[in-house]
């Protein structure tokens, strides 16, 4: 799932809240990305996979540290540069 390009920070956090709904929120991965097919890949190209282009590397930033504040895990594989793209995956 991907919404249009420079989503804001708001509506993405929305709508991660809405898929993951609170529950067991450990289990789920949080990430930035300049490339999703990539970081997709790294991940062994799970099924369950949501992606937003935020409206800049700043918010996709904000983003990850908010579910990861919350007990989402984050992935440490490089973001590169311009990582505009945030990701949920199980």
């Amino acid at each position: 799932m991907a919404l249009e390009a420079g989503t804001k920070e708001a509506e993405i956090k929305a709508a991660i809240e809405k898929i993951v709904g609170g529950r067991r929120i450990n289990v789920w991965t949080v990430g930035v990305t300049d490339n999703v097919d990539l970081r997709r890949e790294a991940h062994g190209r799970p099924t369950i996979w949501h992606y937003w282009h935020a409206e800049s590397e700043q918010v996709a930033k904000n983003v990850e540290s908010h579910f990861k504040a919350q007990g989402m895990k984050g992935y440490s594989g490089a973001s590169g540069e311009n990582a505009h793209n945030v990701y949920i995956t199980w």
